[in-house]
């Protein structure tokens, strides 16, 4: 008597293939949501420019040590724009006080670091410099009259925006003279306050001002 065997299917059912579709799915999910590639690509940004603002900074520490003033002092600004020493001054990229970008404009000349050779030309090419730049991609520069500097930038990433990073926000009061200020979380009265991720959706809410915990600076701490 002859012995048949049964032929034993080694692929799988749809069922099967449908489970692990889905599995695969969920597992993609899940791993995008832990990686979450904007806030990635956030977190780079955020890193550029505080490399960039601590370039910065120390381009005008090397600047005051030859020139024995800093770019905003200068009289090759003009007699219109320059700013007396020991004034306060809080300006954005984009104004030639702030050292990156000369009088005539953005693009048209340098400023006075490059100038100097205290910056690369490459500087004034980048995004904080740019024409049309919006005030959320700008650096700024806060003076406090004496011999302290920050330079400040809007952060994008919400790990830079939350938890203990928070607490090292600060607040702008753009001007020259008395008005110019930077304050720490919680200064200004309180009107110095860290804001919510809710409000940080645009260009509006993140020009800083007086009234919103919006900067993080280089050097970091309390001024």
């Amino acid at each position: 008597m002859k012995n048949t065997k049964r032929a034993v299917s080694t692929g799988f059912t749809l069922v099967e293939l449908l489970i692990v579709i889905a599995l695969i799915a969920i597992l993609s999910v899940a791993v995008l949501a832990t990686i979450n590639p904007i806030e990635q690509t956030n977190k780079a940004r955020d890193a550029k420019f505080k490399n960039d603002a601590a370039e910065v900074l120390s381009a005008y520490e090397r600047y005051f040590a030859s020139q024995n003033n800093y770019p905003w002092n200068s009289l090759s600004l003009g007699v219109d724009t320059t700013i007396a020493s020991q004034t306060k001054i809080a300006v954005g990229g984009t104004d030639p006080l702030f050292g990156v970008l000369g009088a005539g404009g953005i693009g048209s000349t340098n400023g006075e670091l490059i100038k100097t050779s205290e910056l690369k030309t490459s500087f004034v090419g980048k995004e904080p410099f740019t024409d049309s730049v919006a005030e959320v991609d700008r650096l700024y520069v806060y003076h406090n009259g004496s011999d302290s500097n920050y330079v400040c930038f809007v952060p994008k990433a919400k790990a830079n925006r939350s938890g203990s990073v928070a607490a090292n926000l600060k607040c702008m009061n753009p001007a020259s003279g008395a008005a110019a200020a930077l304050f720490n979380l919680g200064g200004n009265g309180g009107l110095c306050i860290a804001m919510t991720d809710a409000n940080w959706t645009t260009a509006a809410d993140l020009a800083p001002d007086a009234t919103r915990a919006n900067l993080l600076c280089v050097p970091e701490g309390n001024i």
